[in-house]
């Protein structure tokens, strides 16, 4: 009976995305139904961040960053591309609707996890000195610390077994749910630990909430599939090798950003100071985290439907340059609304000994602006199966975007970084658009290229009054920018979609109603 009722749920879906496959209203609706549960989880970031800074400080939101870093690098390495290969495997077989098959093969994508955990769990201990070593200049004395976060790296390997057979079944709904709950839980085990033991309750707060979020995902997972595993088994691994097999490129993509995160905050401890690294890092979250509440969408809904059309070039253009569009129109206001109002996000966000990084997360705004051109080309290569392809674009761009920043930092402090941030970005956007373009066709539409212009004339605009001294001419130039920017993003909204008049319907036919 379940899987009945998921089949219906999906054909309805699958008929959704076949009509709308050229809709704006299509993008627009699921970019902002992904983006509000993105915004609740951001809310419980907030919170957690704004605790973290005033109990820790600088050095413990830097090790906070590293330890986490560390922790995703390990897993990155160890998870042989289970998370990606599994999710399309067990689509394909829900599509056949082989309940027998699906179940048989949960407990394949379940089997290796446990096999990749362990495996995870073991790296983390043996290579501790090394990353000790390489992560904090030289210092192996954190080798005990990088020990403790090894349970971490298992718990990760367990939580993608799980989301990857819930995507794959089409459960986005709960999904989403397990994420929000995921940042509640995650709040809820870190506070303690840092109010009691600040620095010293950093580990064992990582690690209780990794194991918390762990339990969250079996509680949801374990009601659509029970839990089963073969660890002995040889048929199961022999079932698991296709899978290993499609998500090696991808590891190795994963590997290469996972290297280029640790390797930043490793260039600049070397460079400055771990103090230093803590106001990149929030400078670096500011933008980047909650500005990407945009691109949220982009792997739940706008990848299938990019991967549905990848055959053609004509309607692939299409889907690409819509999404550019919606993914400009949206993120152009919200960025010149961000910066202008830095500072005071900051004092929200984090506290006052954090307000130096403020000039570095305006500069980095143009970073923001150029992915939302750049990932929804970035997608063609995944759609097509083109996995070398993906992973020499992703390792050119971890190389380039490492050493820019380090000479970003170099010359100009923290706003080089920032700088530097927004070329690389703008270096992604001109690699990927030259090689794309000669090797799957793609091509800016005239529409998407006008937009860029205008709304790129409007950041640049508010970047440079943000950065003037004066306070009057900062906060009325950008206010007349962002007003500008706003008309542009609403007058085209109303133009390519209905969402924006269906709402504005409803409000007047409640609004008449309560007359």
């Amino acid at each position: 009976m379940r899987l009945r009722r998921m089949e219906e749920t999906v054909n309805k879906d699958n008929a959704g995305h076949h009509d709308s496959d050229a809709s704006y209203d299509h993008v627009l609706k699921y970019t902002g139904v992904f983006g509000g549960v993105q915004g609740l989880t951001m809310l419980m970031s907030i919170v957690r961040n704004k605790f973290a800074s005033e109990l820790l400080g600088r050095s413990g939101i830097a090790l906070i960053g590293i330890y986490n870093s560390i922790a995703t690098f390990m897993s990155s390495t160890s998870n042989l591309g289970i998370p990606f290969s599994a999710v399309r495997n067990i689509s394909e077989l829900f599509e056949k609707g082989s309940e027998k098959e699906i179940k048989q093969y949960a407990c394949v994508v379940r089997t290796w996890s446990l096999w990749t955990g362990l495996l995870g769990f073991l790296l983390c201990l043996c290579l501790s000195p090394l990353i000790s070593y390489l992560s904090f200049d030289g210092d192996m004395s954190y080798t005990l610390q990088i020990c403790m976060i090894a349970p971490m790296v298992f718990a990760l390997a367990i939580t993608s077994g799980e989301i990857s057979i819930l995507k794959g079944l089409r459960r986005l709904k709960r999904v989403a749910i397990i994420s929000a709950a995921a940042a509640f839980v995650t709040l809820l085990c870190t506070l303690p630990f840092f109010y009691q033991w600040q620095i010293a309750g950093i580990i064992p707060a990582l690690v209780v909430s990794t194991l918390a979020v762990m339990c969250v995902h079996l509680y949801f997972s374990l009601q659509v599939y029970a839990w089963y595993v073969e660890p002995f088994s040889a048929c199961i691994f022999r079932q698991g090798m296709g899978m290993v097999k499609l998500g090696v490129p991808y590891v190795l993509a994963a590997i290469a950003g996972s290297l280029s995160a640790l390797a930043i905050p490793a260039c600049l401890v070397k460079l400055a100071s771990l103090e230093v690294v803590g106001l990149y890092q929030v400078g670096y979250g500011l933008m980047v985290t909650y500005a990407g509440i945009v691109f949220v969408a982009v792997e739940a809904d706008y990848f299938p439907r990019l991967s549905s059309v990848n055959h053609d070039v004509e309607r692939l253009n299409k889907v690409i340059n819509q999404q550019i569009e919606v993914c400009i129109l949206l993120i152009a206001p919200f960025l010149i609304f961000f910066i202008t109002c830095m500072p005071l996000v900051i004092r929200m966000l984090y506290t006052e000994e954090f307000l130096s990084v403020t000039n570095m997360a305006v500069c980095a705004s143009f970073y923001m602006f150029f992915r939302a051109l750049v990932v929804p080309i970035a997608y063609t290569a995944l759609a097509k199966g083109d996995s070398v392809m993906y992973l020499l674009m992703e390792v050119i761009y971890d190389i380039v975007s490492v050493a820019m920043i380090g000479v970003g930092f170099y010359y100009g402090g923290l706003m080089g970084t920032g700088v530097a941030l927004s070329l690389a970005s703008l270096f992604d956007l001109l690699m990927i658009f030259s090689i794309y373009g000669r090797s799957y066709g793609f091509r800016f539409s005239p529409s998407a290229l006008r937009l860029a212009l205008l709304q790129g004339t409007c950041l640049s605009c508010g970047v440079i009054l943000c950065l003037q001294p004066n306070v009057w001419i900062k906060y009325i130039g950008c206010s007349v920018v962002l007003l500008l920017s706003l008309v542009v993003s609403v007058v085209l909204l109303q133009k390519k979609t209905t969402l924006l008049g269906d709402f504005k319907n409803k409000i007047i036919r409640k609004f008449i109603r309560h007359e």
